[in-house]
């Protein structure tokens, strides 16, 4: 599946993030390797088609930051409406002193990572993020072209730990409480 470096950099970042997460860090962390592996099969996908000579999701260290943060907004701020929570992990980990070459990608990467529509060309990151997560989230039924072994593979090497009944949990949860507004983070 994952490079070791890719986990290495995944544990780093989640464990200063331990005590928000408490018991669910093993299932986001999880979540996030899946998307990482998803990633990686649609970027290859895409580079055996000749598309990208784009590099591999999982050695790019600002898709890395991206894919890390992504939904970490729903532990540390205690909300379904976590994206720029999430952004602000991101930029406050990034002017920390770690190397990104494009602040405004990682940012773009997390805001649009649950954009309804296409969010730009197949071999973007921000693309290839929004897509990765939607597989993960939909538990493969959302392939965009990935076999579902694929899919399957993936969620035995890293399983899902409870992530997705978390979220139905968090879905239900945020309805109830604001019925005009269930899903916050969706963007068209």
């Amino acid at each position: 599946m994952l490079h070791t470096a890719a986990e290495h950099t995944v544990d780093t970042i989640l464990a200063e993030h331990r005590t928000p997460l408490g018991a669910d860090l093993q299932m986001y962390r999880n979540h996030v390797l899946r998307v990482l592996t998803l990633s990686d099969a649609l970027w290859n996908r895409l580079r055996t088609a000749q598309r990208t000579t784009r590099q591999r999701p999982s050695t790019d260290g600002d898709f890395l930051i991206a894919a890390t943060f992504h939904d970490l907004g729903i532990w540390t701020e205690g909300t379904f409406d976590y994206l720029q929570p999430s952004i602000q992990l991101a930029t406050d980990f990034i002017r920390g002193g770690t190397e990104c070459n494009d602040r405004e990608l990682v940012a773009s990467m997390i805001a649009q990572h649950h954009k309804v529509r296409t969010a730009a060309e197949p071999a973007n990151p921000i693309e290839l993020l929004r897509r990765a997560d939607a597989i993960d989230v939909s538990l493969g039924f959302v392939r965009h072209g990935i076999p579902p072994r694929t899919y399957r593979d993936c969620a035995r090497t890293y399983p899902s730990l409870g992530f997705h009944r978390k979220l139905l949990k968090l879905t239900v949860r945020r309805s109830l409480g604001h019925p005009a507004s269930p899903l916050p983070m969706l963007r068209w």
